[in-house]
């Protein structure tokens, strides 16, 4: 830690020295980024802070960077962060990663938000980064590390507040309309889909407000070889597509939410065994409801929120679409939070939570006739979690400091409590060092310990322990003119890891050979380096991104040979399939109307189950044209054409990787505003 240490504040120096305000300009004051944007960020605390005295290590995308950069998705923003993966497996596109610490298709180690307002699967606890289409996101909001203290579980590396656009001041509107095509077979020609579709319409008043949209979004990867476990060559295509409709409103101390949102989308298999060439087909169904009160007592804030979310997925078992899942789930969850002024610079945080979560159903069923097949053990399996949590603050002109700790109950998993403590020394506006330990956990799904598949896939274990982690962390951020620096080093310690082991497993008296069984790993460790670097003048914008990281091997395990192929076995380990390092780096101008931009991705070498993975990069390229009402956007998604892949550490047979990316895409977008 001392190298980590003198290297920060060697990072500090380095930076401009902030200019006495009598000396300060339009031109070198903070950017509009830091000074709006990130005055205004929730995901760390009720109380909107910045991202310099934030307690938490947060990070921000606001509406100018999504715009300049073209991007096209929430993942596709995501993906610019340091500290940020959004990975895939052979069954699910776009799960959101944090510091390498990777979940398979089931499971969610990052929490995702909409308006502060958390979105999970009940049965198998994934989030969905596609619930939000990214013409109605005003920004996204990052908090890195464990969050428990502040969510509970399925915060355990991190949590994603997606907000929703509104109007920049009181009395306004914004509507607009937006579309796009986008190449569907690779290259620069050939047919075209609609790529994206939506519309939006939001009012601000003094006492009230709301905000209407409706977003479509798809992506076609274009075409290529895939080679599946029974060694078959096979030309194919992955898609996805979502839809989403979102309302949020507010008067006087009440505000609404509302999501639904319904995806499709296709993938490698079950068991990555494709016969004819043809993918699996799925479908994502969402429906949330959420209703918060401000009671605003004079001694200082109490709120109260219930929330309704429910949740169905939709996937097929058989190559030839005899025999499907289905499997439904909803949570409805009570919260009560507050914080009250103590004095001389004091305050406490606290509340507490009360979850129902109910796994209506994991169902077999004939596709063509609708009978069921088989139950997976998964029918009305009812738990619920409860939890209150305590912070105590103290916040000076200088200073900033937060302990607290929250304990959680959970009928099927116990008892845990999770603690964190930060202290922030602003030296101005513009300066900060932070230094902070967080604790969290994630309880296991019902998925997880009660699955009993028919065929075998993966078999669920009753006697799972919840997944922790804990994290060391030293922050600095600095602001100098139109220069924007964050560097953080950490160190973290996983314990009890839930992850797909594979071998032989006996369950209720059944002994299951060579097949996939959940277990909980032994304690392993990561040390990460990120930095962060952003640049604004009148007409250019630019970004930069790193993260440096090593993970130990403790969680190793033994992996059997498939004895097929002549393929022989190995180990795995959560770091062996995590690049050392990833990169980041874009770059946008304006000329007159015009704009151009640019931006690249890079991930460092990692290894595959039974080989290596040489480094990689994808680029995107676009320029625009703004006046008036009117932009129009053209960008180049994945400019080399080349396909990028990832290791396949979930299923740990035979398929060595699955891709990212597959080949050049085209888009053409444009949006009018009224």
């Amino acid at each position: 830690m001392n190298k980590k240490l003198i290297f920060s504040l060697a990072f500090i120096a380095a930076l401009p020295a902030p200019r006495p305000a009598a000396a300060q300009d339009e031109s070198s004051e903070f950017w509009s980024f830091m000074a709006e944007e990130a005055s205004n960020l929730t995901v760390a605390a009720d109380k909107p802070e910045t991202v310099f005295d934030s307690v938490s290590n947060v990070t921000v995308i606001d509406r100018t960077m999504i715009e300049r950069y073209n991007f096209a998705s929430v993942a596709d923003a995501l993906e610019t962060l340091p500290g940020m993966m959004v990975l895939r497996t052979y069954l699910l596109h776009n799960l959101p990663t944090i510091r390498g610490a990777l979940q398979e298709h089931y499971a969610d180690k990052v929490l995702v938000m909409i308006n502060n307002v958390p979105m999970w699967n009940a049965v198998t606890g994934e989030g969905d980064l596609d619930r939000v289409g990214i013409d109605a996101v005003e920004r996204i909001e990052v908090l890195l590390g464990p969050a428990s203290v502040l969510y509970g579980s399925n915060a355990l590396t991190g949590a994603i507040n997606i907000v929703l656009r509104e109007p920049a001041g009181e009395n306004k509107s914004l509507g607009l309309l937006s579309g796009g095509l986008g190449s569907a077979a690779g290259g620069y020609g050939g047919n075209a889909d609609v790529s994206r579709a939506g519309g939006l319409y939001a009012w601000k008043g003094k006492k009230a407000s709301y905000t209407l949209a409706a977003d479509s979004y798809n992506r076609a990867q274009p075409m290529f070889r895939f080679r599946d476990e029974a060694r078959a060559a096979n030309a194919v295509k992955e898609y996805l597509n979502a839809r989403s409709f979102n309302f949020t409103g507010s008067r006087g101390n009440d505000t609404v939410l509302v999501n639904v949102s319904r995806g499709e989308q296709n993938f490698l298999g079950n068991t990555i065994t494709l016969a004819s060439g043809e993918l699996f087909s799925q479908v994502r169904e969402a429906a949330l409801a959420s209703y918060l009160h401000d009671f605003a007592p004079g001694w200082g804030d109490l709120k109260y929120t219930v929330t309704y979310d429910w949740q169905r997925r939709n996937i097929p078992r058989d190559a030839n679409d005899n025999v499907r899942s289905d499997i439904e789930g909803a949570r409805f969850v009570n919260t009560l939070s507050g914080r009250r002024k103590l004095g001389k610079g004091f305050y406490l945080e606290g509340g507490g939570t009360h979850e129902y979560r109910h796994a209506r159903s994991y169902l077999n069923y004939y596709s063509n006739t609708d009978v069921p097949v088989w139950d997976n053990s998964l029918r009305d399996r009812v738990s619920a979690e409860s939890s209150a949590h305590s912070q105590l603050g103290y916040e000076s002109g200088d200073w900033k400091l937060l302990a607290g700790s929250r304990y959680t109950h959970n009928t099927g998993a116990g008892d845990n409590l999770s603690s964190r403590v930060s202290a922030v020394r602003l030296f101005d506006e513009g300066h900060s060092l932070k230094a902070m330990f967080s604790q969290s956990f994630r309880s296991p799904t019902p998925f997880e310990r009660f699955f009993k598949p028919a065929p075998v896939t993966v078999v669920g274990n009753p006697g799972l322990k919840p997944e922790k982690a804990e994290t060391f962390e030293l922050s600095c951020l600095a602001s100098g003119g139109r220069f924007f620096g964050h560097f953080t080093a950490y160190h973290t310690r996983y314990r009890d890891s839930i992850f797909r082991n594979l071998g032989n497993f006996t369950r209720d008296g059944t002994v299951y050979t060579n097949i996939n069984f959940y277990a909980n790993a032994p304690a392993y460790s990561s040390s990460g380096v990120e930095l962060e670097g952003r640049y604004e003048s009148r007409r250019t914008r630019a970004f930069a991104a790193a993260t440096f990281l090593r993970g130990s091997r403790g969680d190793e395990h033994t992996i059997p040979a498939p004895g097929v192929f002549g393929l022989t076995g190995g180990s795995s380990w959560n770091f062996k399939y995590v690049p050392a390092y990833t990169v980041s780096a874009g770059f946008s101008r304006d000329i007159g109307n015009f704009y151009v931009s640019s931006r690249v991705t890079g991930y460092g070498r990692n290894r595959s189950l039974r080989g290596d993975i040489g480094s990689q990069f994808w680029a995107d390229a676009g320029a625009g044209y703004k006046k008036g009402a009117v932009r129009h956007a053209l960008a180049v998604r994945n400019l080399t054409g080349r396909a990028v892949m990832f290791p396949e550490y979930v299923r740990q047979r035979v398929v060595e990787t699955v891709p990212l990316y597959t080949g050049r895409r085209l888009e053409y977008n444009f949006e009018y505003r009224f």
